[in-house]
């Protein structure tokens, strides 16, 4: 009896030694992915900005598209499922978050009925963030026609690779219409942002050239889950211009050096002369994004973060994120945390020109570990609307002072800090 709890003893302390050592070594690697060490200045000028944008993004700037922003599920959800309901040839689904619920149900009946029509469907699901998603849901597609893939699955054997997930909320029809954003696949999407269950979200729908680059961005996706290359001429049909938007699409998947997201986040800081307004569900800058925002604001831009406030999915998050919060309000920064629900949008706005949106977190996770996608939007009248937007979530926000973080007790801080240092895992 002795040796068996003796036994048993050992077996749950190598468990624990076990998760702490690939916590840290995963910690270490996006530490070690987080190449922007300095983020320098970049011309203000709209068209020398856009050149930098290319650079950084890796990507080309597309003229000649058409944008819709949408605000929450009510806005996000119907545009969505009638783009599944009309579809022709394709159906390109590719999400982190897909959860049980009524939301979840409505998609998975249009994608079935769009495979039983003939469609080619297509999911891709995070293997992480899909977690609740009920498996009769996939039962159901999949005997519908749907193709399901599972992007990572756990393997005890490699745990590093597992922490590299899909974070991209993407959904391609036919080809030539695209959405992107950060909305989920969940209940607590639906509705107006109006109470605590129903989350504050901004969703995008592209047509027009920009749409060859989200598709490329879901094919990316599917060979690395399924080893298959999508060739088919049907999933590139001829992209011709639906409107007047110029567009940059952010695709980005780490691997060695600064990603995408990490350099068109930085080119958007440094490059902002008047007006610099964030909406992130996960603010957690590292020290060079701390740095290059004290900076913009110290140089007389007015730099705005609206974070999430008293209901959020991650009280770790919130903590990590205070941990950052004296050194930018002593530089001006205004830091706002929004009252009414969970603010889950990924939103930034540049002096009231250019309007970012997608499933990039201003986090570690999303620069160093996740895929993650958006579109820059180089357009003026985009950007006033999102400013106007803006403005309304300023004003469900309450302003943090210096003076609450200074009555902070020490024990606070000091796990504050833990937090920030274990940022890329939270």
């Amino acid at each position: 009896m002795t040796f068996a709890l003796s036994l048993l003893g050992g077996l749950v302390l190598a468990v624990v030694v076990i998760v702490v050592y690939m916590t840290l070594a995963v910690n270490a690697e996006a530490n070690r992915q987080d190449r922007v060490k300095s983020v320098p200045p970049v011309g203000t000028a709209r068209d020398e900005f856009l050149r930098a944008l290319h650079g950084a993004a890796g990507q080309r700037t597309y003229d000649g598209n058409d944008v819709t922003v949408y605000q929450n599920g009510d806005e996000i959800f119907p545009p969505m499922l009638a783009a599944i309901h009309g579809a022709r040839s394709t159906v390109h689904l590719s999400t982190y978050v897909y959860w049980a619920g009524t939301i979840p149900e409505t998609f998975a009946l249009a994608l079935s009925d769009a495979a039983r029509r003939g469609v080619v469907v297509r999911v891709v699901l995070d293997s992480e963030g899909t977690e609740p998603m009920p498996r009769t849901l996939i039962d159901q597609m999949r005997t519908a026609g749907c193709n399901i893939a599972w992007f990572r699955r756990a393997e005890w054997h490699n745990w590093t690779k597992y922490n590299h997930r899909t974070h991209r909320r993407l959904l391609v029809v036919d080809g030539t219409v695209a959405f992107t954003g950060g909305v989920g696949i969940a209940d607590e999407w639906s509705g107006h942002g109006q109470s605590p269950k129903h989350w504050r979200d901004t969703h995008a729908r592209v047509t027009g050239p920009i749409v060859s680059a989200l598709q490329a961005a879901f094919a990316d996706n599917w060979n690395l889950c399924t080893e298959e290359i999508l060739l088919d001429g049907r999933d590139y049909p001829e992209l011709r211009p639906t409107g007047d938007v110029s567009m940059c699409p952010v695709v980005s998947t780490p691997a060695s050096g600064a990603s995408p997201a990490q350099r068109v986040m930085a080119a958007c800081v440094t490059a902002a002369s008047r007006t610099l307004h964030i909406t992130n569900a996960y603010f957690v800058p590292t020290p060079p994004f701390i740095d290059a925002l004290c900076k913009a604001s110290e140089r007389g831009v007015d730099v705005k973060v609206v974070t999430p406030g008293p209901y959020i999915d991650s009280t770790l998050v919130r903590r990590a994120s205070r941990h950052c919060w004296p050194r930018l309000l002593a530089s001006g920064v205004e830091i706002h945390e929004y009252q009414p629900t969970m603010i889950h949008a990924k939103t930034l706005i540049v002096d009231g020109e250019l309007f970012l949106v997608g499933s990039i977190n201003f986090d570690p996770r999303s620069f160093s570990l996740n895929a993650e996608c958006g579109v820059v939007i180089a357009n003026a009248r985009i950007a006033a609307d999102a400013e106007r937007v803006f403005a309304e979530d300023i004003a469900h926000c309450t302003r943090i002072e210096s003076r609450t973080l200074d009555a902070l007790s020490m024990g606070t801080r000091l796990i504050d800090g833990l937090c920030y240092w274990f940022r890329a895992q939270l």
